[in-house]
């Protein structure tokens, strides 16, 4: 469903330029889970960027099905994410002015009528265990395990193909953790293809691949199914 092949991408700084990633080679089924964890700094959120058109890499393709996305348009890519990917954030990035429901319809909200979209959104914050009292508040009033359910139901919203997560329980209590943890779980039973960058051996683990990232390279670090 998703190959990465020969990508490679390096950043300037002061001293000179640094490779982050070197010619990373990676391969994701339709319904697999796939972890990608390392130390920090190691590029993982670099490689998610990439995995999911948003950070064009130096060199290498990046397949989804039959379409190389970096030989699309800056606007194909665009509308693009928005058909087949959602993306969940360590720092939930809702809108802070924009109400708990809003904030879930927005990546639709010029495409689709708007009470299917209510709806839609409604039944996706009921899955995320998110109460009805919490749809019209504003962000800032929510726990930040709320937060995250709010970001991972806004990133289902379009039905994605795949859902790209970095770090989705980074700023989490234990309690909040396992909760998140779980409705992954459930999203993978019924089908949904994710990759996830954690430092989270816990989280990880629940993947059926799980890929260690150091040094710029990526190797598979273990096996599960």
């Amino acid at each position: 469903m998703i190959s990465l092949k020969n990508i490679s991408k390096s950043f300037h700084i002061q001293s000179g330029r640094l490779e982050v990633l070197k010619n990373i080679q990676l391969a994701i089924s339709k319904g697999e889970w796939v972890s990608i964890v390392g130390p920090s700094g190691s590029g993982k959120s670099t490689l998610l960027h990439i995995a999911s058109g948003l950070l064009h890499p130096d060199s290498g393709d990046v397949c989804f099905n039959d379409t190389n996305i970096y030989q699309l348009t800056e606007r194909q890519r665009s509308n693009w994410r928005r058909n087949h990917i959602g993306f969940v954030f360590q720092d939930f990035k809702l809108l802070p002015y924009y109400s708990v429901l809003d904030n879930v319809i927005l990546p639709l909200y010029y495409d689709h009528p708007k009470h299917e979209l209510r709806k839609k959104a409604k039944k996706l914050l009921h899955m995320m265990g998110i109460d009805e009292s919490l749809f019209s508040r504003l962000p800032e009033s929510l726990s930040g395990g709320e937060k995250q359910r709010v970001a991972i139901a806004r990133a289902l919203i379009a039905n994605p193909d795949v859902l790209f997560c970095d770090e989705p329980t980074g700023n989490l209590d234990h309690e909040n953790r396992n909760h998140i943890v779980q409705l992954f779980c459930q999203l993978h039973i019924q089908g949904k293809t994710m990759v996830v960058v954690t430092h989270d051996m816990e989280v990880a683990v629940h993947a059926n691949h799980i890929y260690r990232l150091v040094n710029g390279m990526l190797a598979r670090a273990e096996v599960r199914i």
